[in-house]
């Protein structure tokens, strides 16, 4: 842009030297000729500007159409697709350099201005020399716009100077920060290389911990992917169900413990007694009113040949003695107040069976202290009326 600037002001300069060269002044007739030279000049040079901008289009898109169908060549060949190579070499074959086209379009156009502008300018030399000697007025005119063009140039090729050191410098910072960049881009690289390389060895060391994992396990089968391939609000979700479960059951065991034994304890202190319901004798009635008409009932004579005589033992339940002594561990502080409470509570024939033994010294809260107390009394194991009685202890 700064030379085409410049070479037009160099030309307007070069025609006002060549007007004072020839020391003539130019007539109407030839002026208007040097006007129509110029607009045609201006006409032919803008035409060849848009033939060389299409060429250059043109044969841009022509050579990536090319190469594209070069690259899909070597692809299909190093596939072993030689279909796609066939297909691919006859489109490359179609394709032609559009440049002799556009130059062939733009040629008549060409052919029309430049014979015109040559005649023109055989017509302008014609009537210069035919023009009338220069006056001292016109001379000075002409120096003086000589001059004019001289400092435009100047200040011309100044501004285009000051533009194109900006662009240096514009130019040189952007290289600077293309090579800046381009440093950060291979460490980010490195770096991201580095990075999924640690994450395929985390991912390594991941698989089998998150496969071993219970609650990850559980996560998995309740939403249906693999152990892990489970999300830590998924996970979090089950571990928290999980344990919330675990604790009720744990805090249940002791009030349904405690119930159990109150209610096996209560069993153990009633009398045996059998009691049937109502529905049960009904269908116990039914079925053997149900056997009874079942069964033939045919009178049979057995001859008896003679009596036989057996002698069968009966064993005889004998009554058990059995001593039994409990430890019963109890916190205290005096064990002589505690001696004192079991005389005034037990049962006389009860309190000479008790013995208290303490453990520690007095004064010592909650520390190795153990009251023992042995009771020993007798259980007596006898026959019920079906053939048997448990030994209940209380």
């Amino acid at each position: 842009m700064a030379d085409t600037e410049r070479d037009k002001l160099r030309a307007r300069i070069t025609e006002v030297d060549e007007e004072l060269q020839a020391a003539t002044t130019l007539s109407p007739a030839a002026a208007r000729t040097k006007e129509f030279i110029e607009e045609k000049q201006a006409a032919l040079s803008a035409l060849v500007e848009r033939r060389d901008r299409e060429i250059k289009d043109a044969v841009e898109q022509f050579e990536r159409q090319r190469d594209s169908y070069v690259d899909r060549i070597k692809s299909a060949r190093e596939t072993g697709d030689l279909a796609s190579v066939q297909r691919n070499e006859e489109g490359l074959n179609k394709l032609t350099n559009p440049r002799l086209k556009k130059e062939a379009e733009f040629a008549p156009k060409l052919a029309e201005l430049e014979p015109a502008v040559a005649a023109a300018r055989a017509e302008y030399e014609r009537l210069r020399k035919d023009s009338p000697p220069m006056t001292l007025q016109d001379k000075q005119r002409l120096e003086a716009r000589r001059n004019d063009l001289e400092k435009l140039y100047d200040g011309t090729a100044a501004d285009w100077d000051r533009k194109l050191d900006e662009a240096r410098t514009a130019l040189a910072t952007a290289q600077e920060a293309a090579a800046r960049k381009s440093e950060t881009l291979a460490k980010n690289q490195q770096r991201q290389e580095a990075i999924a390389t640690e994450l395929s060895r985390l991912e390594t060391e991941r698989l089998p911990v998150a496969r071993n994992d219970q609650i990850r396990r559980l996560a998995a089968r309740w939403y249906g992917v693999k152990p892990e391939d489970v999300t830590e609000p998924q996970a979090g979700t089950v571990s928290t169900i999980w344990f919330a479960s675990l604790a009720f059951v744990a805090a249940l065991a002791g009030p349904i413990t405690a119930m159990v034994a109150l209610a096996l304890q209560r069993i153990g202190a009633q009398p045996e007694v059998q009691r049937d319901s109502k529905l049960s004798r009904l269908l116990r009635r039914m079925l053997l009113s149900w056997r009874w008409r079942r069964v033939r009932k045919v009178p049979v004579q057995v001859p008896v040949d003679r009596e036989v005589e057996r002698r069968v033992e009966v064993p005889v339940e004998v009554e058990k003695i059995v001593k039994e002594i409990l430890y019963v561990p109890v916190l205290t502080d005096d064990p002589d107040a505690l001696r004192r409470a079991l005389d005034r509570e037990l049962p006389p024939e009860v309190v000479d069976l008790v013995r208290v033994s303490a453990k520690g010294q007095y004064g010592q809260i909650a520390k190795d202290l153990e009251g023992e107390l042995q009771l020993d009394f007798d259980k007596s194991v006898t026959g019920a009326k079906r053939g048997s009685r448990r030994a209940r202890t209380t």
